[in-house]
């Protein structure tokens, strides 16, 4: 039995529902890393079967040892990608990300799965503040960033040596 047993099975985003992943969950990952044209936790896509093991493995572990993690994402039975709360073990602090399968971006999947995890972090967790940690180049998620309400806090250089603006997100924008 682990420390963070409260967390949940599933959130409720706006018609999408984020759960939990489980280890019946390896063809979504190898699905996403068969076709992700994005680095995700420092893995591209294209990846072998032994890796997308490990992905998934780590994420299910995150959540036995931090009580957060990864959700994934679906509209019905459609696996549409991840979003949730990561801190590596090296990582300075906790940080929202996501990610998606390239089909289902551009339609507000992100936006409405991030709403839910960052008001879960807030009202539930008790949390003073979410943050994400956005590389300079990363045009998209920038956007999404400020769709969230997110405001520049700070630059950071991260243990992979990449300084980045952290974007502090708000409990929810009007």
């Amino acid at each position: 039995m682990n420390a963070h047993a409260t967390y949940p099975a599933t959130l409720d985003a706006e018609g999408l529902t984020l759960r939990v992943p489980t280890a019946q969950d390896l063809p979504h990952y190898a699905a996403f890393y068969a076709v992700s044209d994005v680095e995700v936790g420092g893995y591209r896509g294209n990846r072998t079967d032994a890796e997308v093991q490990t992905i998934l493995n780590r994420d299910i572990a995150h959540w036995e040892a931090k009580g957060i993690g990864i959700f994934l994402v679906f509209e019905g039975t459609t696996f549409m990608g991840g979003t949730g709360l990561a801190h590596p073990d090296d990582w300075p602090c906790h940080e929202l990300t996501w990610w998606l399968m390239p089909q289902t971006r551009g339609k507000g999947v992100a936006t409405r799965a991030s709403r839910a995890v960052i008001t879960w972090a807030y009202d539930t967790l008790g949390w003073d503040r979410v943050e994400t940690h956005m590389r300079d180049e990363n045009t998209p998620a920038r956007r999404l960033a400020e769709r969230l309400g997110g405001e520049i806090d700070r630059r950071q250089t991260f243990p992979d040596g990449v300084t980045r603006d952290v974007f502090l997100l708000p409990r929810r924008i009007a």
